[in-house]
């Protein structure tokens, strides 16, 4: 065998023994008082159907231990015809790779966790194209293209990905997502049930079950999965006192990773230091079994749902609990406080369509958590995060930008940075926009939100209080 013929022959020697299958995305859909888990087809509810159940929970359930075991790419849960709620990730689909070899003298397309290429190609060239339908073909979430030198040159998302329905929430057209290269006939798939599972599945660590978690929250009865993608995890569940409560988790996958467990429970004791205030949300319980979590008050919406929903008013009533509660917090503990967020901010309608009530969660465990997993991340960054928490700091003005965001958004109607993938970029730069508050906000109220959202520690207001006070009669 010449060299040149090696290649091609391993080439064609991994498409004629694949080392995954080529298996549909599932689907969690509803159908009338029934959820379905079915294939994926291009939103149009004409997949295979694999089961049927009477709770979404236990949909959600074993749609991940299908994809699981039978190594399907991910599963979409839908929200309504058009809104994707949530996108779960098989691992082992996480990432393509196409890299030189120098044993092979050619570039190989392998996947991340796979034992076996996919392909290898005489040029980088024919490789990353190759590599490109590959990853449309077996739905892979990642492609990373490596130079000769082992340096990263092309990153390619899934095209789920470039839809962004990843997103809780976030609504999309389903029909210009295009047709997934596999079989419509279901007779022509692979055999669900022929057990093939592989060795690298065992290195795949699901979230908490809601079993797992009743085991060590004795007033669990009943547990909805919220959002399970991530390094924290959450769930829904009816509290024993007639409320709504969340639990919030550490991802098993990352219960042992060092400092974890200390930046979870620094934040949530700072949590617990003033969760008597009205505007801090009640911490019911917490535990470190089957991993750290803490169970608190929910409210009827999270604030990043029904924000500008409002009107101006009751923003700004929204807007002054906040506050009230970061003065609590921040009175209550030597630490400075962070985790200031619309998705972390609960509100509850108290009977009338102005008079709503705002809870605070988390304060900061997400963003340590996080960065104890791992302190170059900065995919976690948002508009609503701080310069300085961008380079793993905390100040104690770090409240003063995130209020001042959140003032930012509540009054302007937009977010205070792109929220994009240059946002990390943007925030520490501090390129923030000019404030341009709606017209029925209060006058003056652009300069005070300028100056809490100056990127410099030092030139911010030195409390939330201050600011408070230079939003001219507003709070």
């Amino acid at each position: 065998m010449t060299p040149s013929d090696q290649p091609r022959q391993e080439s064609e020697r991994a498409h004629a023994e694949p080392d995954i299958p080529q298996r549909p995305p599932l689907e969690i859909v509803k159908q009338g008082h029934v959820w379905v888990v079915e294939a994926y087809r291009r939103g149009t509810r004409k997949g295979k159907t694999f089961s049927t159940h009477d709770s979404q929970i236990d949909a959600v359930r074993a749609a991940k231990t299908k994809m699981d075991e039978n190594r399907h790419p991910c599963a979409l849960r839908w929200e309504s015809a058009n809104s994707v709620r949530n996108l779960y990730w098989n691992p082992l689909f996480e990432c393509l790779e196409v890299r030189y070899d120098e044993l092979l003298e050619g570039w190989t397309i392998v996947p991340e966790r796979g034992t076996c290429a996919l392909a290898v190609c005489s040029s980088r060239e024919e490789a990353c194209k190759q590599a490109k339908q590959s990853q449309h073909d077996y739905d892979f979430r990642y492609l990373h293209a490596y130079d000769a030198t082992g340096r990263e040159f092309e990153e390619r998302e899934h095209r789920f990905l470039q839809y962004d329905i990843t997103a809780s929430g976030v609504t999309f057209d389903p029909t210009a997502i295009e047709q997934p290269a596999v079989p419509d006939d279901p007779a022509e798939e692979p055999d669900e049930t022929d057990g093939e599972t592989g060795d690298d599945t065992e290195t795949y660590v699901g979230p908490a079950s809601p079993g797992q978690l009743g085991a060590s929250i004795p007033d669990v009865t009943e547990v909805q999965f919220v959002d399970t993608d991530g390094i924290l995890h959450r769930y829904a569940t009816p509290w024993g006192d007639g409320t709504d409560a969340e639990i919030l988790a550490v991802s098993r996958k990352h219960v042992d990773v060092p400092d974890v467990r200390e930046s979870f429970e620094a934040r949530l004791s700072q949590w617990r230091s003033a969760d008597h205030h009205p505007s801090v949300a009640t911490v019911h319980e917490s535990g470190t079994d089957p991993a750290q979590w803490a169970a608190y008050q929910a409210g009827d919406h999270t604030l990043a749902a029904t924000g500008t929903d409002f009107p101006v008013e009751t923003r700004l009533s929204i807007l002054g609990q906040v506050i009230d509660a970061v003065d609590a917090v921040d009175a209550a503990s030597t630490a400075p406080v962070c985790g200031i967020h619309p998705e972390r901010i609960h509100v509850q309608s108290g009977g009338t369509e102005r008079d709503w009530y705002a809870t605070v969660a988390d304060w900061g465990i997400e963003w340590a958590v996080q960065r104890a997993v791992d302190a170059e991340q900065t995919d976690h960054v948002t508009p609503f995060t701080a310069p300085e928490q961008v380079d793993g700091r905390l100040t104690a003005t770090t409240a003063v930008y995130q209020v001042g965001a959140l003032a930012y958004w509540l009054l302007c109607e937009s977010s205070p940075v792109p929220d994009d993938t240059a946002t990390a970029r943007a925030v520490r730069e501090g390129a923030v926009p000019p404030a341009q508050p709606v017209s029925s906000a209060p006058r003056g109220a652009a300069v005070a939100i300028d100056r809490a959202l100056e990127a410099n520690p030092n030139d911010r207001y030195r409390s939330v209080a201050s600011f408070r006070r230079d939003l001219p009669g507003a709070l």
